[in-house]
């Protein structure tokens, strides 16, 4: 008996499974999907049994096979529907079978190792009393407790009067054995808080359950913000738990995922699989084996949430689906809704989609049919939608007014401060200033390893430039690099420089701020949650990591400072992201029982996504979308893959762009190719990019050249990264 093994470290290429032999002593034990360790080289590895066969494949040599070096005997830790979404992620995204069976494998994940402290408890056992111990009353009653209750942990036993010291006496004396014991939620009740479903809402669950007795095609839940669409999405799992299934709920940031693992916690009072990238190896390998082991019904995370190795998987919920997280910029380049899709039709489960701006794509989907469309209207609330004022900036100018906050923004966030409540301001640019220009030869400092430019992060009078793309640092320039004038400005306001200003337009005011440097400290992230959710701060500044569906109820302004930033990037979605953005940091405004208002400054009042944000106008903005996608031809009306060719000259990558577009512009081809060109930043961490984008119905016949093209390249001096439905062409 022989099995393929995808080792769980990327080795070379990575991109072969490697076959080993079944020692006699495991070969009614191994079976596809069971961790295995195995030897390779000097080393032992481990990884996943992939295939098992009873011959070798006969590319192999037979000299060259060697049998495993040990089984892990617990259960599969990759279920047969998740080898079967490996392989076809493999296809789909033209990316080794191995690159997703090691993406759906938590990181660090290793078969052996001491569980984390937090998992573990110390229990005590009566062992046989020896002969002349002296029984006091206080050990006689110890005896009696445990002669009753069993094995308990040191809480218990405090909770009954037995502090750690006595145990520890008693444990000396000999009366007492003691183990390290696994630590798990306790078993309650399963359900202490029903969802109680306004009319509206209990229409759209019963609508979404004969979909799914019915058809079970995957149901797009359209929904305004504080529509409540999160008591429907706890309905279906309720439901789902109650008839024995499992359910995944995945959700675009790891706050949000604590945020939803909290209330159905609450809700069900059982215990919740929590998985994100920020908990330790040990954590991850401990709570993966437990899901594999049954021992949780419920997961809840981002993207790669989705690969929880369930059995009886009955659901998946896609909350904010049209996010950009859910797409892995890394190989294998997968989108998670995409991907949920296919685990859900090979498992038979139910696919719902929730989003109050649903990507277009998905709209469009559900128009033609593919999808089922669940309207939820109205607000679960009493208050209305928030009341939305666009400033114009350009008459602010005019009015001599030069500030980062319009008058309508000064005066409204001085009245909601003295009215008690809490504020978000939205800035999509991190730092103090976005970039340094110099008047006099118009040179902007760009970092030295990438085509972009460098944010200044510190405050006013100190700090330095940093590169978003590498993180390359250096000293804020006193005179222009290039000509050596004085005349250097620091442009472009960032969230830095809002916080600051904000704190001397109200010096009373409790500010924080929340975006991705915040963000890389856990803890200072859930920090800011925590006292936003607790009132505990007035007015709260950030990146787009505010618009993503955090829920904190005190606030009744919301704003966006700078809506133009977004309008003009070099990518097709803009205009898309730029409505999303907006309307869901709107939303995040007067969701209880007071309505809300928002705020959008803009030099660009007309502009299609922010007057149809401004109006709480889905239907305007995918109307003219739609149009404009068909007449350019993009996503639904094709599909797209980038080619993006990396290399450490110009040059090069240029040369491999243009032959690349030139084999596949020869016949036979049904798809339109796009290019080449320089990607629009043309250098990232010293690799220069150009792309070519390709358009198409059809992706037999693409496949098979584009396979053929990275095998061409694969020893030539440059990285050929295909990406096969691009989220960006950032």
């Amino acid at each position: 008996m022989y099995v393929q093994v995808a080792l769980n470290r990327k080795i070379g290429d990575g991109d072969k499974l490697l076959t080993y032999e079944i020692p006699a002593q495991w070969r009614d034990i191994v079976r596809p999907g069971m961790a295995v360790s195995v030897p390779l080289r000097r080393e032992t590895l481990e990884g996943v049994a992939v295939t098992v066969t009873a011959e070798a494949p006969a590319e192999v040599a037979p000299e060259q096979i060697r049998p495993l070096t040990a089984v892990n005997p617990g259960p599969p830790l990759l279920t047969p529907d998740l080898l079967r979404l490996a392989q076809w992620m493999s296809r789909y995204y033209l990316c080794p079978w191995t690159a997703a069976v090691q993406a759906m494998l938590p990181a660090g994940l290793t078969l052996s190792g001491r569980p984390p402290q937090n998992s573990l408890q110390t229990c005590y056992r009566l062992a046989e009393v020896p002969e002349g111990l002296r029984l006091t009353e206080k050990r006689r009653a110890l005896a009696a407790y445990l002669q009753a209750q069993g094995e308990c942990s040191v809480r218990q036993l405090a909770e009954a009067g037995f502090d750690a010291g006595f145990l520890r006496r008693c444990l000396q004396a000999g009366m007492l054995t003691r183990r390290q014991k696994r630590r798990y939620s306790p078993e309650a009740a399963r359900l202490t808080q029903d969802a109680v479903l306004s009319p509206a809402q209990e229409a759209v669950y019963r609508q979404i359950l004969e979909e799914i007795q019915g058809e079970n095609r995957p149901v797009l839940l359209h929904g305004q913000a504080g529509s409540g669409k999160t008591e429907i999405y706890c309905k279906l799992v309720q439901r789902t738990v109650d008839q024995g299934g499992q359910a995944i709920v995945l959700t675009p940031e790891i706050a949000l995922a604590g945020q939803m693992a909290e209330m159905l916690q609450r809700r069900f009072a059982m215990p919740v699989a929590l998985l994100h990238s920020a908990l330790s190896g040990s954590e991850r390998r401990l709570l993966w084996q437990d899901i594999a082991a049954g021992k949780y019904q419920v997961a809840v995370g981002p993207r790669s949430a989705l690969f929880a190795p369930f059995a009886a998987l009955r659901l998946i919920v896609v909350d904010e689906e049209q996010e950009s997280s859910y797409k892995q910029d890394n190989q294998p380049r997968f989108h998670g809704v995409t991907a949920a899709r296919m685990r859900a039709r090979f498992t038979g489960a139910a696919l719902v989609l929730g989003s109050a701006t649903p990507s277009v794509e998905s709209y469009y989907l559900a128009e033609q049919g593919t999808y089922a469309m669940a309207t939820l209207t109205g607000q679960y609330y009493a208050s209305p939608p928030p009341a939305v004022t666009v400033a114009d900036m350009r008459r602010e100018l005019r009015r001599g007014n030069a500030t980062m906050f319009s008058q309508a923004l000064g005066q409204a966030l001085q009245e909601n401060f003295a009215q008690g409540g809490q504020s978000v301001l939205f800035l999509n640019r991190r730092g103090y200033y976005h970039f340094f220009f110099c008047r006099d030869c118009g040179h902007t400092v760009t970092c030295p390893h990438c085509a972009v430019a460098m944010a200044y992060h510190g405050d006013r009078r100190q700090g330095t430039l940093k590169c978003h793309y590498c993180g390359q640092t250096m000293e804020a320039p006193a005179l222009c690099p290039r000509c050596g004038s004085p005349h250097i400005r620091r442009f472009g306001a960032g969230v830095q420089r809002v916080e600051e200003e904000v704190k001397r337009l109200l010096p009373q005011a409790r500010v924080l701020r929340l975006d991705s440097d915040m963000a890389e400290d856990r803890q200072a992230y859930e920090r800011v949650c925590r006292a936003m959710r607790r009132g505990e701060a007035d007015i709260l500044v950030g990146t787009q990591m505010l618009a993503k569906g955090l829920d904190f109820p005190g606030v009744t302004l919301a704003a966006v400072m700078a809506a133009d930033a977004m309008l003009n990037l070099p990518d097709w979605r803009a205009g898309e992201r730029a409505f999303q953005l907006i309307s869901q940091l709107c939303g995040r405004a007067g969701r209880r029982r007071v309505q809300g208002r928002a705020i959008i400054q803009t030099y660009s009042p007309a502009a299609l996504p922010v007057a149809a944000a401004a109006a709480h106008d889905y239907q305007r903005f995918y109307r003219a979308e739609l149009a404009d996608r068909r007449e350019r031809n993009y996503p639904p009306f094709c599909r797209l893959t980038r080619l993006l060719f990396l290399a450490k000259t110009p040059a090069v990558a240029q040369a491999f762009a243009r032959q690349a577009a030139e084999t596949l512009r020869q016949p036979p081809g049904d798809w339109q190719t796009v290019g080449p060109s320089e990607a629009p930043f043309g250098k990232i961490n010293d690799w220069y990019r150009w792309q070519v984008l390709l358009k198409y119905q059809d992706f037999s016949q693409l496949r098979c050249r584009l396979q053929a093209l990275a095998a061409a390249l694969r020893r030539e001096p440059v990285r050929l990264v295909i990406d096969v439905d691009p989220f960006s062409l950032l």
